[in-house]
């Protein structure tokens, strides 16, 4: 069983250099969180609807030319830079392994039979956002192939080799080198994430991860969420002018130019960071090595991104997305419980990517006029709604916009018209890869609302949320959270002859991720607490 209220995972053997092994350990029992009740306490309760929610799957072209792992040692504990970016997230040592952990968390999803507090089966899925890491073609495909089913080859460009900054052609101390033995004579062994961190070795990896494999898909209708790394070059930069371009080349960027200095290099990165065009100009300066041009790399639009959504098989079609305005990524989604008799609980389906750039987030005035509407209808009809979006409420912050494009809305603003709208329950969300659980409300008050953010599945802990959302009989409404984790081998058997092999390494290569791993493993950063995770959270009925 997967879900974590009967088995978790925890840290096991640990290294001299401080590597942690995983291990197996009795599950995580639920905390109730009271927070918004007065006198009352939830009696026996109905499942309204109940969903998988899983997000920032980060299907990887690991191989691709457009990226710029190079940049991620400037975020490393010993780097001069370390404080002035803090973690980019450029590079991490299982990129090459995120489809292999994306089909392990779709075989967990589908195992998972009912919700675990209510009983209910599993209405339906949804992902919010960064399903793909820089908007490409063949990540597009690999992501719907995963979750609708079908056979996928996690490869591209050379078919005879890989060809990334985990390869044997090309050594850079940085980066975890799998099969050391493949390296030239002349090589420096071993490379810093071994040498300093414990990592393994694991010989044939590169060539057992881009053999072909089939996914099952999931067993229920899923719902698709637009997320920034499903828009921009690595969630940041817009697909223009040379990065247009980029993914499709056949020069990989490798490096600053040598003769820079430590200041060149943080104006460098901070002008990326911003999407300042002079700085992103300063691209073509970089060191380059070739690797094999590959067409299927070619970065999509938002356009791209909802049609792959109209295959026959789709369920619901379009995976929610509205056919009507493939400009268009926000859409609403109902649902009638099979237990609540009446009672409907519509799915709100927001876009909070800049398409001018970012990483951060933002509503257009159109969308929040569209939003509005939707909440007085639900008000009126007393229908519960749930809002499922890529970036949390507090990540509304890039106003980035072009002339002439309708105004973007913000944290702020946008906080304050849902303050008026007793309908809204919960908020279902990613972006962070941080396990988290945010209230919004005061005691007593029936317009508060929780706040559910999901882990990705590239960063550990590399879970995904069961979801439940209870009535009661006494006025009380309960969101039930339990955590699943994938069908990644726990502890990782040392093997790569399988997806569960691969993806066990994957999730043990994640949790000694160095530029997080904490000494105490029980307080990894991005696990949450235990407030965080398996949770009963109670608010008053609105209705």
């Amino acid at each position: 069983m997967t879900l974590t209220h009967r088995t978790s995972i925890v840290g096991g053997p640990r290294s001299a250099h401080g590597y942690w092994e995983l291990a197996s350990a009795p599950g995580e029992k639920h905390l109730s969180r009271n927070d918004y009740l007065v006198g009352r306490r939830p009696v026996e309760s109905r499942p309204l609807l109940t969903v998988a929610h899983l997000s920032d799957l980060h299907l990887c072209d690991s191989q691709s030319p457009a990226r710029g792992e190079f940049l991620d040692r400037w975020s490393d504990p010993d780097s001069p830079l370390r404080e002035v970016f803090g973690i980019t997230g450029a590079y991490r040592a299982q990129d090459c392994l995120t489809v292999q952990v994306g089909a392990a968390m779709v075989r967990a999803v589908n195992n998972v039979r009912v919700g675990p507090v209510g009983g209910a089966p599993i209405d339906l899925a949804i992902t919010t956002g960064d399903v793909m890491d820089s908007a490409q073609q063949n990540e597009l495909g690999w992501y719907i192939d995963l979750l609708e089913g079908g056979r996928i080859t996690p490869d591209s460009g050379s078919t005879a080799r890989y060809e990334g900054v985990a390869d044997h052609d090309r050594w850079d101390e940085a980066f975890w080198h799998p099969d050391p033995a493949q390296l030239p004579d002349d090589s420096p062994r071993p490379d810093r994430p071994r040498r300093l961190f414990g990592f393994p070795d694991a010989p044939g990896l590169l060539d057992a991860l881009r053999e072909p494999f089939d996914s099952p898909g999931l067993n229920m209708p899923w719902l698709a969420v637009h997320g920034n790394h499903d828009q921009l070059v690595q969630g940041t930069i817009p697909a223009t002018g040379e990065f247009a371009v980029a993914s499709v080349a056949d020069l990989k960027a490798i490096g600053v130019p040598p003769h820079w200095t430590l200041e060149q290099v943080a104006q460098f990165c901070a002008s990326i960071d911003a999407v300042d065009q002079a700085g992103l100009d300063r691209w073509s300066e970089m060191m380059t090595r070739p690797v094999t041009p590959d067409r299927s790399r070619r970065t999509i639009d938002r356009a791209d991104f909802v049609a792959a959504h109209f295959r026959p098989t789709a369920r619901p079609a379009g995976h929610g997305l509205p056919i009507s305005d493939s400009s268009r990524c926000y859409y609403r989604h109902d649902h009638a419980s099979r237990n609540g008799g009446d009672r409907t609980v519509t799915v709100l389906v927001l876009d909070t990517v800049d398409e001018h750039g970012g990483w951060q987030g933002s509503l257009d005035a159109p969308q929040l006029d569209w939003l509005e509407s939707e909440l007085a209808s639900a008000d009126t009809e007393k229908r519960y709604v749930v809002l499922a979006s890529h970036h949390r409420l507090a990540d509304l912050v890039n106003d980035r916009n072009a002339e002439g494009a309708p105004r973007r809305i913000l944290t702020a603003e946008l906080a304050e018209r849902l303050e008026a709208h007793p309908c809204l329950v919960l908020w279902l969300n990613g972006h962070t890869h941080v396990t988290a659980v945010t209230g919004h409300g005061t005691t007593g008050n029936p317009n508060s609302w929780w706040e559910v953010t999901a882990p990705s599945l590239i960063d550990f802990p590399q879970q995904g949320r069961i979801v439940e959302l209870l009535r009661s009989a006494n006025g009380t409404l309960t969101v039930a959270v339990t955590m699943i984790d994938h069908t990644g081998e726990v502890p990782w058997s040392g093997g790569i002859d399988s997806v569960a092999a691969m993806a066990g390494l994957s999730r043990q290569l994640a949790a000694n991720d160095w530029q997080y791993r904490p000494d105490d493993f029980a307080a990894h950063p991005l696990a949450g607490t235990a407030g965080d995770r398996n949770v009963l959270l109670h608010l008053p009925d609105p209705f």
